[in-house]
């Protein structure tokens, strides 16, 4: 359903808006734009509350950004996660694949994009109707962000829905050991557990299409960096998920929990 954003929720978006990506420029300049269509992430999760239900633009407001992870290593498909000061999202249903790249600042047009919650996770939503000349403007590369150091209880927590994070001594359970990260080219994405030395664990899930997914998983114990994603039940329980973007981020080898050198 197509609403306006009312004059107060844009004044209320002023006040708390802090954008990603925005020098006292735009490249190439928006003479056309203004400081109250500007929008970050944090806006973005607050007109979908605000509104109650899928929330579809119909102006041209524009979301600043940096992506945090692209399609390119086929573990997510015509998609992109990008996140700012303020928090994450998924952009789905882009028009091609490797329309963006990871550590780009973008200015997105969000015009026509629909927020969506799939499963607990929202999402812009763009029906690939996003076309990268209209639609999304790189304003600045190769302006990678940090990953945060956290933990499996923190991730829990819900505070790094759809953020680059990642995770010091852990491991795969002993249980998966035998197996790839995916079955390549298979019929669905696989869910793999990850665990910390006291037993606490999460998902990394991974697509059949993934270039890695014949990849066995590491043995070893030690860090891993990727994107936090979550699926919510129907019966109200939430799966947190990791999402990796490539196994050069993956250093598990060093001893197993328990084990020395």
């Amino acid at each position: 359903m197509n609403k306006n954003i009312s004059i107060i929720s844009l004044f209320t978006l002023m006040l708390f808006g802090v954008f990603a990506c925005v020098d006292d420029f735009d490249h190439p300049p928006l003479n056309t734009v203004l400081e109250d269509m500007k929008l970050n992430i944090e806006d973005v999760y607050q007109i979908y509350q605000d509104s109650g239900e899928n929330y579809q633009f119909t102006e041209d407001y524009m979301l600043y950004a940096t992506v945090i992870m692209d399609d390119s290593k086929g573990n997510i498909y015509k998609e992109a996660y990008v996140q700012d000061e303020t928090g994450g999202i998924n952009l789905y249903r882009l028009s091609t694949a490797g329309a963006v790249h990871a550590g780009e600042c973008v200015r997105i047009n969000l015009n026509k994009a629909t927020i969506v919650d799939y499963s607990g996770k929202l999402e812009l939503v763009f029906d690939e109707i996003l076309e990268i000349e209209t639609h999304i403007v790189v304003q600045k590369e190769n302006n990678n962000i940090e990953p945060a150091v956290t933990t499996i209880p923190e991730v829990m927590s819900g505070e790094y829905d759809c953020e680059l994070i990642k995770l010091n001594d852990v491991q795969f359970a002993e249980s998966e050991l035998n197996n790839t990260y995916a079955d390549a080219n298979g019929a669905s994405a696989q869910n793999r557990t990850l665990e910390n030395c006291d037993g606490q664990s999460i998902i990394v899930r991974t697509s059949d299409y993934a270039e890695f997914a014949r990849d066995s998983l590491p043995e070893g114990k030690g860090d891993i960096t990727g994107v936090i994603t979550k699926f919510q039940y129907s019966g109200g329980d939430i799966a947190w998920q990791l999402l990796i973007r490539t196994t050069d981020e993956v250093n598990l080898d060093g001893p197993r929990c328990g084990e020395t050198n």
